[in-house]
């Protein structure tokens, strides 16, 4: 070959081999992005717009996460208990918290930037009951010299694997284990009783007010050994949802005898659930009208009673919200229980500690926000050194932008102090 020919032949393979080189998924991302070219996530950004962008994200206001939606700063706890004291008075009325150090936990309690708190194992281990109760009550002081309503304190007690209180508590087995082999309503019920009388009796040595019990998950599926933490064939009362209807409804009011409310989980039912909502969320394709028949018959008949309180699970109901478990679903908690069910009765979310909030989108933040805009009264957040301050940061920046309802917070307001105002 010439070296002319030659030099030209470089100039060739220089300009062409390229196209056929570059990886195939490559060229199928350069393909579909042309596609996209109109689309604002992709079209190209102006020099000064892109300086305006920057300049935003260095704010110490805000941040902006992956998809460019503007997300909170994530403000620290001296800052959340330092800011406007009526706004997080308003915000923590409908807060309860977990905790680890009682110090934490009454700085929230002084700054009035909490509705209650959540006991479980780790705040009675290896103590005596008068030394859980001395903390109870300390905390319950400050709330007297404030001139407000007792704390809510709660506790998971339902008996069986889930007795987070045991010891010192006395144990108990589950509901369902000791109905399993009565066959008659009679016997049930004094069973029932007698069973929710030790139980009200016990919780109340410590101070609890209010349990997150009975559970009124219909036992679907016994043989579902894949649900990780949630064990409801160990946990749940029954399969037909009368009988556990019945079971739960003695349960309550034998609590509501001794000042303890109890609470109805998880609606809208884990009993056709598989997966596990502590590590991620789940979903129910079952129809409205099956549900209606079913699962939901406990929560109907007994949601209404004042001393009851209705624990919404992370669940998707996809006849009803493909995209958004009922924790924080206006479809299901604002269009469903509270206009077309006219529900009046208090609302509490399950854990919003557990991965199915925490590991999913929008956010732990965001998600808060959502529920007491759909018209939950209650977010219980059970680990508060790890997430509370980002679930603050999200309520302290949506309350003072105007982004929480302030009709459907006052209608919280009214539904909260019918129940709590008047107690002792």
């Amino acid at each position: 070959m010439r070296p002319q020919s030659a030099v030209i032949a470089l100039l060739i393979a220089a300009l062409v081999l390229p196209q056929f080189c570059e990886p195939a998924f490559a060229r199928k991302a350069h393909k579909h992005k042309s596609h996209r070219s109109l689309s604002t996530s992709h079209r190209a950004v102006p020099k000064d717009a892109a300086k305006s962008k920057a300049g935003t994200a260095a704010q110490p206001s805000a941040s902006a996460d992956a998809a460019g939606t503007e997300k909170p700063r994530l403000m620290s706890r001296a800052e959340i208990l330092n800011t406007d004291p009526q706004r997080l008075a308003n915000i923590g009325r409908h807060v309860i918290v977990g905790y680890h150090q009682l110090s934490d936990v009454k700085a929230l309690v002084k700054a009035r930037a909490i509705a209650g708190v959540f006991i479980t194992d780790h705040n009675v281990r290896g103590r005596k009951v008068e030394a859980v109760k001395a903390d109870i009550d300390a905390l319950q002081d400050i709330r007297r010299e404030q001139d407000l309503p007792p704390l809510i304190i709660a506790a998971d007690q339902e008996g069986g694997t889930v007795s987070r209180l045991s010891p010192p508590l006395r144990r108990q087995r589950s509901l369902g284990t000791i109905l399993a082999k009565v066959d008659h309503d009679e016997e049930r019920r004094k069973l029932v009783e007698s069973y929710a009388r030790t139980q009200a009796d016990e919780l109340t040595r410590v101070g609890v007010n209010m349990n997150f019990g009975p559970v009124v998950d219909l036992n679907l599926n016994p043989g579902n050994h894949r649900d990780g933490e949630t064990r409801l064939r160990l946990r749940a009362i029954s399969s037909d949802p009368y009988i556990v209807a019945k079971a739960a409804g003695w349960y309550c009011d034998t609590l509501a005898e001794s000042g303890i409310m109890c609470t109805l989980k998880h609606f809208p039912g884990l009993g056709r659930v598989t997966r596990d909502t502590h590590v991620a969320s789940a979903e129910i394709s079952a129809s409205e009208g099956t549900l209606e028949l079913n699962d939901w018959v406990p929560f109907r008949r007994l949601m209404g009673k004042p001393n009851v309180v209705t624990m919404l699970g992370h669940v998707k109901v996809s006849v009803l919200d493909k995209t958004t478990p009922a924790s924080y679903s206006r479809a299901i908690v604002d269009t469903l229980m509270r206009r077309t069910w006219n529900h009046e009765g208090l609302l509490v979310t399950d854990d919003f500690s557990m991965g199915a909030i925490t590991r999913g989108p929008p956010g732990l933040g965001e998600a808060a926000v959502k529920a007491l805009n759909a018209g939950v009264d209650f977010l219980l957040l059970s680990y508060s050194e790890k997430h509370l301050d980002a679930m603050y940061s999200a309520l302290i920046a949506a309350d003072e932008a105007g982004h929480i309802d302030a009709n459907v917070r006052a209608q919280s307001r009214i539904r909260i102090d019918r129940v709590f105002a008047v107690r002792p």
